[in-house]
């Protein structure tokens, strides 16, 4: 009986503890909607570097300790999530972005005047954007936790590939909101938050395959295929979502940018509510879960 109690204080804490990180999210927002208030600022504005990179840690920050909290069976020792976060960040985002420039030049598409739902930008959104972005997350995991004993169960695929989308996330945040001039700051702040969730849930659908992968009884061909097809998907997602943001985010991030804001972050949340999902799926095959029951 007192260890039911003690289960169900841990569940209560958990569930709390998500709560008061997705407040800060909404708080996160609602801070910058209200510094534009108080001070008049009803433009655009410089951020500058120093005031762009702590715009795209702090949602980084929230979100990275709501996806750790997923893995309530056995927790993964936090200074190797954070490290994986950091690699996102320092490693898959600067290759993906060197690998996307050499494959696609950043003007090339943009003076033959095409749409951004044109073939040719869904071709580039897919397999040239998305998949180039996943590819990169994908190795900093493979070739650096996965092969350590720490991942010893398929939750810990999510919980890893979460990490690591996070910190590829700072990275585009950063460069988005440094490199655009002026920005609304409440918009900049939202669409901080929704680009973070989104990169870590694509990341995350492919870290499910991972787990998957890793401890299935399949043949190599076969779990190979898997992780093929997981990449697949992943890259499916960003491009979509890649779309999204082009096609309804105007150049700015001015007030308009707002429904392309929303839009984006419906996007960002049903990939989100599919990890959600499966994660459960995961966690069922945890082999610590009738330790922790």
């Amino acid at each position: 009986m007192d260890r039911r109690r003690w289960s169900l204080r841990r569940a209560r804490a958990f569930v709390g503890t998500k709560f008061l990180l997705i407040a800060g999210l909404v708080g996160f927002v609602v801070v910058a909607w209200l510094a534009e208030l108080i001070s008049g600022l009803h433009r655009p504005v410089d951020l500058g570097p120093l005031l762009a990179g702590l715009m795209a840690t702090i949602p980084a920050v929230l979100w990275l300790g709501f996806f750790y909290l997923m893995d309530r069976y056995e927790p993964e020792p936090k200074q190797l999530v954070a490290g994986v976060c950091v690699l996102g960040a320092l490693v898959a985002a600067p290759l993906a972005d060197f690998v996307h420039y050499q494959a696609v030049p950043p003007l090339a598409l943009e003076l033959h005047g095409l749409s951004a739902i044109s073939l040719e930008h869904v071709i580039e959104a897919v397999f040239v954007i998305g998949l180039s972005q996943e590819v990169c997350k994908y190795a900093v995991v493979r070739y650096t936790i996965y092969m350590s004993r720490e991942f010893d169960e398929p939750m810990d695929g999510i919980v890893y590939m979460m990490a690591c989308g996070t910190g590829f996330a700072v990275w585009v945040n950063y460069h988005r909101l440094s490199g655009q001039g002026q920005v609304i700051l409440s918009t900049a702040a939202a669409q901080a938050v929704v680009t973070t969730l989104a990169h870590a849930s694509f990341a995350g659908f492919l870290g499910y395959v991972m787990g998957r992968a890793k401890f299935s009884q399949r043949t190599p061909f076969l779990r190979g295929t898997l992780i093929m097809g997981g990449l697949l998907g992943a890259a499916a997602f960003n491009g979509l979502f890649t779309i999204v943001d082009s096609w309804l985010t105007p150049s700015g991030m001015g007030q308009e940018a707002w429904r392309g804001v929303f839009f984006a972050a419906l996007c960002a949340t049903a990939v989100f509510g599919v990890i959600w999902a499966v994660s459960h799926n995961a966690l069922a095959r945890s082999p610590f879960r009738k330790d922790s029951a």
